[in-house]
């Protein structure tokens, strides 16, 4: 009985202090979980759930190993090769996410001209073209900085200058759709859904519309 109800008290007193300290431990978790979602990521046609099951896989790999060598008394040197294959594993998700990112970039940007050069050429003139295609460029590397202010300004700057060019629809699109994505990881973790909702709002300052909210 005492034991049962020294495990209880622990029990209680983890939970309340993981409620009093909630506002911490979740920016914590943001630094950590936020960087190594965007190394996991590929693709949105991969669902971020399978980049970190397969991640998972590898440190659990490693963990199994640690403790068979320390079970059996094996040399520790064996721990090389699940180490050789986490290092693998992430360089291969790497180079995967750096080819479809380029893959794909190549696409929508030769699509997005198409479209411009279609119906969008008489809207913007030629240094117009060139300011958005800066301010467009400057609030995608904000996006990756993750300063969310900083592109959400640019993006509804890029909309004054740009209202009518296809890029802004298309664009929005994409943020919309990484905001879905990221709205089912964190769907039950409300001091993480501001990353979402960050992704809503580039949809919406693209496009000119209210933002969505991430529930």
């Amino acid at each position: 009985m005492k034991d049962g109800k020294s495990v209880f008290v622990v029990l209680a007193l983890t939970v309340f202090i993981v409620y009093v300290m909630r506002n911490f431990l979740g920016s914590l978790s943001a630094f950590f979980f936020v960087p190594m979602d965007n190394l996991l990521f590929i693709s949105h046609s991969i669902p971020p759930v399978v980049m970190w099951m397969i991640f998972g896989l590898l440190i659990g790999l490693i963990y199994g190993s640690f403790v068979s060598i320390k079970k059996f008394k094996l040399d520790y040197k064996l721990l090389v090769y699940p180490g050789l294959a986490l290092l693998i594993g992430v360089s291969l998700i790497l180079l995967a996410s750096f080819v479809a990112d380029k893959m794909g970039g190549e696409s929508n940007s030769n699509s997005k001209m198409e479209v411009a050069d279609g119906g969008n050429r008489k809207y913007l003139s030629s240094a117009n073209r060139v300011k958005l295609d800066k301010i467009l460029e400057k609030g995608i590397l904000a996006v990756e900085n993750e300063r969310y202010e900083s592109a959400e300004e640019l993006f509804i700057k890029a909309a004054s200058l740009g209202k009518g060019d296809a890029r802004l629809d298309s664009l929005a699109k994409v943020y919309t759709n990484i905001a879905k994505d990221k709205c089912t990881l964190f769907q039950r973790d409300s001091q993480l859904k501001y990353i979402p909702n960050y992704y809503y709002k580039y949809a919406a300052a693209l496009t000119n519309k209210p933002p969505k909210v991430c529930k």
